[in-house]
């Protein structure tokens, strides 16, 4: 099934540095390790960022960093784990001078501090986040931009107040359709874009979208948007403004390269049209047994996570033989409307080499693919997972 979006097409035309593409497409310089066209000793590997040393650097400027697959292990990822994605350089605030800016198609534009925003009802969501290039690195031929693997998702609670009850404070006009987010984070040059996404207003209206001022119970860190951040649940994470600074009330969807340009896929139905991305694709990842694992014969427990987008998860198979035959796991433990499950598998494992898969569907009736056509920004990835064991 396709994303759940309102139909656009064509592309804005900006004019652009180098340097300005190759932040707004995440490409990066010559990975440590790899020969040099001048012959010259490689670069040294990237350094770790303080308090995620865990994870895999993807980029140090503008920071990307990968939670590895096997550290995904419980339902609120910590902020330690949960991967890092910026597409520009993260700004520097001061949260006792930050201002949040509504405008546009409304009729009580508003200047909000975080004090101001705090007199507001606080709501906590247990959401997912996930990067809508998580899992570029296997399409072929390959695609442009960070190869994120597995690892660019997490899960956690958050805390802050409803979108809307900030919209009714600001009395939205009947032209105001989309609602546009602005980050503290700018552009290194006038020519390169700024990073702007839209939603639809039904989905700034929706309750569970927010704007998030707490983490895991702490105020939200510097590099997952602190002071403040836009929370967007089910949608893909590049709508989840951090550093929100400036929201605006458009009569149509914002004409920007973050929306016309980047994050953005062909039309399951006619690949000649391009749609901007919205909602998250069903998905499921096996956690244990990981990649390589010698296991002993007998009954093991395979266990891993699912999620999806607007739809609802309504099951989980799992394949021992590499899809040959499926049978029914099942979903254990806490969740919420948008957050992931957990899911288990009692599993007898015979002796030899064992392909194990795992399947997810929703109420949207999708179900994860065998194989995920080519698009050149390597959106949409979610190929059924499969980890290969030695049983002996």
């Amino acid at each position: 099934m396709d994303e759940i979006d309102l139909r656009q097409e064509g592309a804005a035309q900006w004019p652009m540095t180098r340097r300005g593409f190759m932040i707004a497409t995440g490409m990066t310089v010559l990975a440590a390790g790899a020969p040099s066209a001048t012959g010259q000793t490689p670069a040294a590997p990237p350094p770790t960022i303080p308090g995620k040393e865990r994870l895999t650097v993807r980029s140090s400027r503008p920071i990307n960093l990968e939670t590895p697959l096997a550290e995904l292990t419980s339902y609120d990822t910590p902020d330690g784990l949960f991967f890092v994605r910026n597409n520009l350089e993260a700004p520097s605030i001061d949260p006792a001078r930050w201002v949040l800016r509504v405008e546009g198609e409304v009729d009580q534009p508003l200047m909000l501090r975080l004090d101001d925003l705090r007199k507001l009802p606080l709501v906590s969501e247990d959401a997912l986040i996930e990067c809508a290039g998580n899992g570029r690195a296997f399409h072929r031929p390959r695609a442009s931009g960070i190869q994120w693997e597995y690892g660019a998702v997490g899960n956690q609670s958050w805390r802050g107040v409803r979108l809307a009850d900030v919209l009714a404070m600001a009395k939205v006009r009947s032209r105001g359709r989309h609602v546009a987010f602005d980050g503290a984070d700018k552009p290194p040059t006038p020519q390169a874009p700024d990073f702007i996404r839209s939603i639809p207003l039904w989905k700034a209206w929706d309750s569970h979208t927010i704007i998030a001022l707490e983490m895991g119970g702490k105020p939200l860190p510097h590099l997952h948007g602190g002071p403040a951040r836009v929370l967007v649940p089910g949608f893909v994470g590049s709508a989840s403004i951090k550093w929100v600074e400036r929201i605006a009330l458009l009569p149509e969807e914002f004409d920007g390269f973050y929306m016309k340009s980047n994050y953005t896929a062909p039309r399951v139905d006619n690949d000649k049209e391009i749609y901007s991305l919205q909602s998250l694709e069903v998905k499921s990842l096996i956690v244990s047994p990981t990649e390589g694992s010698r296991l002993r014969p007998g009954p093991t427990t395979v266990w891993g996570w699912a999620w999806t987008g607007e739809g609802e998860l309504t099951g989980i198979d799992l394949s021992a033989d590499g899809g040959q035959t499926w049978k029914a796991a099942k979903f254990v433990g806490t969740w919420q409307r948008y957050s992931w499950r957990k899911w288990e598998f009692g599993w007898d494992a015979t002796p030899g080499p064992q392909m194990l898969m795992a399947r997810a569907t929703d109420s949207l009736g999708r179900v994860q693919p065998v194989a995920r056509a080519f698009n050149r920004l390597g959106y949409r990835w979610n190929v059924i997972h499969g980890v290969k064991v030695d049983v002996a």
